[in-house]
């Protein structure tokens, strides 16, 4: 665009920008291809913003005079970008580059050399968050997408490897490539690297796996299909597909599961991990083991999802003192506190499932002398479990044991229905059954609760629907739980008849369960005579069954 842009045009385009200040969400961020650059070299000005948004970007010189106006609009994701150019006869030393919309903004200095080569002995870096995406993978081809990387004159190109193989090189204004000429049911890594025009290459730059599909009989063409697989990369962040969920890590520190249809609408949407740098206190008498990590959904923190993703940590064990047991915690940024989320441990990692994201970290709580020591059972109070709810004394005796944990907003949700998979790992907890190879059904081989699931099948409490099919996610009828329930405790068979007025409408398979079950006091019968085996069991009368039973 020219320098020399009627005032008129340039208030007109304020004005428009103005609007979207009144309910920004997101704080504009800018990065420019180079930090330095010559009168008519181009650089590129790229960031996030609000999504859908028109964001200006003006470029100043020392009078503080528009000598570059461009709107661009940012996409669904708050991604932008725009490419401009120096003018070829300015003469100062610094340009004033700023994006934004409102106060919104974001500003960079831009250094401008006198013309002809610019020493250049740094190579290119990746910005935190950097991310190399497949998508549309087929059986001998897929597609890589990675965000752009940035150098202190200008990047010139970026390679792209297939396990640490140079496949092609492309220029500084392509940050997409088709990989062809694959095997079809094999696992590849790919790695994208950005170079300048003296030589200097970057080595760190993202990375990630992606397998192609399997062959699919006669008649197969090969090629690419309209539909990506999940995420699986360890680069800490990566643009998922709601459809399709995935697995996002940062090394091996941390990672994140997202279940199909988890994340909201049907755009694709960056996920990402980061450490956070300066991390609220830690409470005292309290250990951080590793880092603190903050997960966010489209530069979102507070993100909260359709159904509950997991998180995995890695941790030393080797680090802890006797006795110490390492839980996941969650800053609630309201009362400033770190709430204890628990978590399933395993060797060296700990696992919860959350549906709401914040900042987390793994904390010990530090071992007392023997003089010094509390009770250990902990009496957590969750903001919707009053001390008058009629299930209040089980809900936190249990949660407190480390049976069921509550959600990171500090509730526990007691008439929130519960699902078959999370019975089974709230009785596995409780009755202490080990871990053990019980059946792994098609439906539990990838869940959180797959281990489980399988101890309990081993020890004779869980079975399918079929061979093949356990239903993990369904919702636990009453009468599901009163056969989970009286297997679990050993319950001895009824020995006089119990009747409800809605009998015939339990299962046949379940009626000596209910009939156990009622006897030992264990489930009871509604007021008005009724069992309702067909009901969903809520989240506070499955702990209340569990709490009997161990009695």
């Amino acid at each position: 665009m020219s320098r020399k842009i009627p005032m008129i045009l340039i208030l007109a385009l304020l004005a428009a920008l103005l609007v979207p200040s009144l309910a920004f969400a997101v704080n504009v961020t800018l990065t420019l291809s180079s930090n330095t650059a010559n009168p008519g070299d181009s650089v590129t000005a790229s960031g996030i913003a609000d999504p859908d948004t028109w964001v200006a970007i003006k470029v100043l010189d020392g009078a503080k005079s528009v000598i570059v106006l461009d709107p661009v609009k940012s996409d669904v994701n708050g991604n932008y970008s725009c490419t401009f150019k120096v003018p070829p006869d300015f003469s100062g030393s610094t340009l004033i580059v700023v994006a934004g919309y409102g106060e919104n903004v974001d500003t960079k200095e831009l250094t401008i050399g006198g013309g002809g080569n610019v020493a250049d002995n740094t190579p290119p870096v990746w910005p935190s968050g950097s991310a190399l995406t497949p998508s549309e993978i087929g059986q001998t081809s897929l597609t890589l997408t990675w965000t752009p990387a940035t150098d202190n004159v200008a990047v010139t190109g970026y390679t792209v490897f297939i396990d640490s193989a140079l496949y092609k090189t492309v220029n500084s204004g392509t940050l997409t490539c088709t990989a062809s000429g694959l095997s079809a049911g094999t696992q590849y890594t790919f790695r994208v690297e950005a170079g300048d025009a003296d030589g200097n290459w970057s080595t760190t730059g993202p990375s990630a796996t992606a397998k192609t599909k399997t062959e699919s009989g006669p008649g197969s063409s090969g090629g690419p299909t309209s539909s990506p697989q999940a995420v699986d990369t360890t680069t800490g962040s990566a643009s998922v597909a709601p459809g399709l969920g995935g697995k996002i890590s940062l090394g091996s520190d941390v990672s994140i599961e997202i279940p199909s249809d988890a994340l909201n609408g049907t755009a694709n949407v960056t996920v990402t991990i980061r450490k956070v740098n300066s991390p609220p206190a830690i409470p005292a008498g309290f250990s951080l083991q590793g880092n603190v990590f903050e997960f966010t959904v489209g530069g979102n923190a507070s993100y909260s999802f359709n159904k509950p993703v997991t998180l995995t940590f890695t941790y030393d064990p080797d680090s802890l003192a006797d006795g110490e047991i390492p839980a996941i915690y969650y800053y609630d940024e309201i009362s400033a506190q770190w709430v204890n989320l628990g978590g399933d441990i395993s060797g060296d990692t700990i696992t919860v499932t959350v549906d709401h994201f914040t900042k987390f970290a793994v904390l010990t709580k530090e071992v007392m002398r023997a003089a010094e020591q509390q009770p250990l059972e902990q009496q957590p109070q969750f903001s919707d479990v009053p001390a008058s709810y009629w299930a209040s004394d089980v809900i936190n005796k249990l949660s407190g044991q480390g049976y069921i944990n509550g959600y990171p907003d500090g509730s526990f949700r007691p008439d929130n229905s519960i699902s078959r998979a999370e019975f089974a790992t709230v009785l596995v907890k409780a009755f202490k059954l080990p871990a053990a190879s019980g059946k792994v059904f098609d439906d539990t081989a990838n869940h959180w609760a797959k281990d489980h699931i399988a101890a309990a099948n081993a020890a004779g409490i869980v079975s399918g629907y079929s061979e093949n099919s356990f239903g993990p996610d369904d919702l636990i009828t009453r009468e599901q739980m009163a056969v989970m329930i009286v297997k679990a405790a050993k319950i001895e068979a009824a020995t006089e008849e119990i009747t409800f007025t809605d009998g015939d409408a339990a299962s046949a398979w379940s009626k000596d369960a209910l009939a156990a079950a009622a006897q030992a006091k264990i489930m009871q019968g509604y007021p008005d005579g009724t069992f309702a085996p067909q009901n969903k069991a809520t989240r506070a009368e499955a702990v209340t069954v569990i709490a009997n039973a161990l009695e």
